[in-house]
């Protein structure tokens, strides 16, 4: 059950890092030069590089102006694209046609963890319709109404959808026959079904609220609490997080920490621009995007050690207008 939850009270925030090659000890902060660090390999799974997929030697291009990678499906991959001021779904691969699969904003679609099926809210309102559709040709597959408050997509895999607000907390949705299991009546905003990991806040994070770490299938057991950070990722078997300040808002954050689940801080690290996309590049690797004062690159982080992934390139001017990550929740500001 996976990824996201809302309000306008807390944005989020996900991020990137690169530092000097090495931390001295487990729980250094940090610095993140791009320009220092040595240069790794590549990055080692599929991500989007200017115009392209890219997937070790496999390059596909895909038309737009804005593209978001949301995984991949059998040999093909699944991007979100703006054209003409409007978000297509599409599934691309090399030597094959283009199929467009549904029109989504950014934060309204989720690809299932097995790539063969994509959730999309159907309307944000007070009560929300949610369509599961094939990721193979779009297919209609099922249709759940009726989804009170502003609900965000955490986590899809297999027949189970993990939905949650910050007025209605988390629902185990089962699209295949239409059965709702309340998780929590809190508010969750990062699930993961595979790891059986959630987090969730306690009350409003602006009015005294905190973030706990617990399981999915067990969500009174407290595996971590802090009333300062708030998780962006866990890793992909939920023995590590990575996190930010618990009120981050803006451009980016300047700092995230790297934590074992149940606290243990690994490393912080920090840069003298902003952070961008975070992600797990495996079980104790991240990949982060790190945007110096002038150069910025992809970084891949495990420990406070850091390489770069990727060849240096200009620190962006201005956040792009639409993002694809997440807000921490998904409720209408006032």
């Amino acid at each position: 059950m996976k990824k996201t939850i809302g309000a306008a009270c807390a944005a989020a925030l996900i991020a990137a890092l690169a530092p000097l090659p090495h931390a001295s000890a487990a729980g250094d902060t940090v610095s993140v030069n791009p320009r220092k660090l040595d240069r790794g390999d590549d990055v080692r799974v599929p991500h989007i590089e200017g115009k392209k997929v890219v997937d070790g030697d496999v390059s596909v291009k895909v038309r737009g102006k804005q593209r978001f990678l949301l995984g991949t499906s059998g040999e093909a991959y699944v991007v979100q694209v703006l054209r003409k001021e409007r978000f297509q779904v599409v599934r691309v691969r090399p030597g094959a046609e283009e199929v467009r699969l549904v029109q989504s904003s950014p934060e309204q679609v989720l690809l299932s963890d097995d790539g063969s099926t994509i959730a999309v809210l159907d309307k944000i309102a007070r009560r929300t319709s949610i369509d599961v559709r094939s990721a193979v040709d779009g297919e209609l597959l099922a249709t759940g109404r009726g989804f009170r408050g502003y609900p965000s997509l955490l986590d899809l895999d297999g027949d189970h959808l993990v939905v949650a607000s910050f007025e209605e907390g988390a629902t185990d949705y089962d699209w295949t026959t239409g059965s709702r299991t309340t998780i929590t009546k809190r508010p969750v905003y990062r699930a993961d079904i595979s790891s059986d990991r959630m987090a969730l806040f306690t009350d409003d994070p602006y009015d005294g609220g905190c973030t706990v770490v617990a399981p999915l299938t067990r969500p009174k057991k407290k595996i971590w609490r802090s009333c300062e950070e708030a998780v962006l990722r866990f890793s992909p078997d939920g023995k590590r997080m990575v996190n930010t300040y618990i009120l981050a808002d803006g451009l980016g954050p300047n700092r995230v920490s790297e934590r074992k689940v149940r606290g243990r801080l690994l490393a912080s690290y920090k840069v003298g621009g902003f952070f961008g996309a975070i992600s797990w590049e495996s079980e104790t690797d991240l990949l982060i995007d790190a945007n110096a004062r002038k150069k910025a690159a992809t970084v891949r982080c495990s420990a406070g050690d850091c390489e770069r992934a990727s060849d240096l390139r200009a620190t962006p001017v201005y956040r792009p207008t639409v993002s694809a990550e997440e807000p921490l929740f998904s409720r209408p500001a006032g």
